[in-house]
């Protein structure tokens, strides 16, 4: 079983679940807590083998769930299924698939109503937010304090109207990108590597702890005497998101069960085949976790490397600039879109992982083994 499956059968997102297997393994979890975790897996429907599966995956002891299940009166037992295959783990992901077809089949209705009502009460906290926002905007009725939204929709659509605003914002946008990039690569071939080779991970472990512990505006300092201003933003973006990449790739290689590696060296498949059928599914969940935190923290560390080095064109310079002659709806106005560029480029790389995620079997069936 990997997270994906795990999640799938427990209902919860993969994060949640790579974020619990990686506080049990290092604090552990007590008694209490994991037979209400169990308690909460059996309302959803899960059976005995299936809740043992995932405590294993997600790092609690043998000895502490076998003795903890067997408080809550759950027995491991091979049951009868309506899948043809005996494998307790497929015959439930089986099970689960159907009746997610029965429920789309027949609450199709009810979910589109569901999806509606989430979408408008997101939308109404926003137009909450904005009501707010106005009335701030009145009562201080300082525009140097505060630019209200209708001010800032204005200066927005003015910066927009000029001839260099698209270049701009996406010399920002393909700096930030590529040291994001940049450092998902090397992380994860540092990862794999460290993961391999012992010698590899005592070299890097001390540098990533240390790029962990540094002042962010300490590494702007250094970069700006030693690249430039120009380059300043892609390094820092690289140094910022490289420790949280290696980590969580680390963490997910030593995830994977050593059984299914035995498998696979019994079996004589290719190291294509192990990479894409055991190691992939078992490092996706913590690889999505690490962008979804550092894909924020990259473009936070970015700008503010553009409001200190000013490289030009860039949105941190139209913000430094703004600073300067106190023009707050200007100010606020490239915030805005330094969060609309954040958000489009968070869900490109989160849509292009859940894509990654998906199972490939169909597609490497035959040609894989190259």
């Amino acid at each position: 079983m990997n997270f994906a499956q795990a999640a799938q059968l427990a209902g919860v997102p993969q994060e949640k679940l790579v974020m619990m297997s990686n506080r049990i393994r290092s604090d552990g979890i007590d008694d209490a807590s994991l037979g209400a975790m169990m308690r909460t897996a059996q309302q959803k429907g899960l059976h005995a083998s299936m809740i043992a599966d995932i405590m294993e995956l997600i790092s609690v002891p043998r000895a502490q769930y076998e003795r903890v299940m067997h408080n809550q009166g759950l027995f491991i037992k091979q049951t009868d299924t309506s899948c043809e295959q005996t494998d307790v783990l497929e015959s439930a992901v089986c099970e689960s698939d159907a009746a997610q077809r029965d429920k789309r089949g027949t609450f199709a209705h009810a979910f589109t109503k569901e999806n509606m009502l989430t979408f408008m009460k997101r939308f109404g906290v926003i137009v909450f937010w904005i009501v707010v926002w106005h009335v701030l905007d009145m009562v201080i009725h300082n525009r140097l304090v505060i630019a209200g939204p209708i001010s800032v929709v204005a200066s927005l659509c003015t910066e927009a109207a000029k001839p260099g605003f698209w270049i701009i914002a996406l010399a920002s946008f393909g700096r930030i990108a590529l040291g994001f990039m940049l450092s998902c690569c090397a992380g994860i071939l540092l990862s794999a590597a460290a993961y391999k080779v012992a010698v590899v991970r005592a070299f890097l472990d001390p540098l990533v702890s240390l790029l962990r512990t540094i002042p962010v505006v300490a590494i702007i300092i250094m970069l700006l005497i030693w690249v430039g201003n120009q380059l300043l933003t892609i390094y820092l973006s690289f140094l910022i998101v490289f420790p949280l990449i290696y980590i969580n790739m680390l963490a997910g290689f030593e995830s994977v069960d050593y059984k299914m590696l035995e498998f696979a060296r019994v079996y004589r498949l290719s190291p294509w085949r192990t990479f894409v059928y055991i190691y992939r599914p078992a490092f996706m969940p913590f690889l999505s976790s690490a962008c979804k935190m550092a894909l924020g923290m990259s473009w936070k560390s970015g700008i503010m490397a553009e409001v200190l080095a000013n490289p030009i064109p860039s949105i941190g310079r139209e913000m430094a600039i703004s600073r300067t002659f106190l023009n707050t709806p200007k100010l606020f106005a490239w915030t805005v879109v330094v969060m609309i560029l954040s958000w489009l480029f968070e869900k490109l790389v989160m849509k292009a992982l859940d894509v990654l995620s998906r199972p490939l079997g169909r597609y490497l069936g035959v040609k894989d083994d190259r």
